[in-house]
């Protein structure tokens, strides 16, 4: 995942109660913390996991709640510490139709850029700082502006 948080580095609980209330699209990257939602009855519009946390597979609960959640996912193929082609046509098109599951064959970790680029401002994008709790980032020009600049770094010519 990203080394520095791109948003707001929160607890657990303190992410569900920013969320409670929010009327805006969610999108949520990661098993855990895409889990932890769900569990909670925060309904994302937007599911980007793997089957995986922290390089070790999620347990059975864990994997039928995301498996189970709102309807087929789309599986892409995305090869670890890269964006393919695949995943940022995936999360664009979720991310623009406003609701979407998608289980990524392989590493799902920098998902998260993708979504701050494709989303509008308004929404929030949360993923998982492994051992120190939830990212929280509000779409809005800098969050865009900072995951277009790391992007462009692992893409040169985007």
């Amino acid at each position: 995942m990203l080394h520095e948080p791109l948003g707001t580095l929160l607890g657990g609980d303190d992410a569900l109660r920013r969320l409670r209330g929010f009327h805006g699209p969610v999108i949520s990257v990661g098993d855990e913390c895409s889990y932890t939602l769900i569990a909670h009855g925060i309904k994302p519009n937007v599911v980007i996991y793997d089957h995986r946390c922290m390089r070790a597979r999620v347990g059975p609960v864990e994997r039928k709640a995301l498996d189970g959640y709102d309807g087929e996912a789309e599986v892409v193929v995305n090869p670890a510490g890269a964006i393919s082609e695949e995943l940022l046509a995936a999360v664009g098109k979720a991310v623009a139709k406003g609701k979407g599951k998608i289980l990524v064959d392989g590493e799902e970790d920098l998902a998260a850029l993708v979504a701050i680029i494709a989303a509008a401002d308004g929404a929030v994008v949360l993923y998982g700082q492994p051992g120190a709790g939830v990212v929280l980032v509000e779409v809005n020009k800098k969050s865009k502006g900072m995951a277009r600049a790391i992007y462009g770094k692992m893409v040169p010519s985007a």
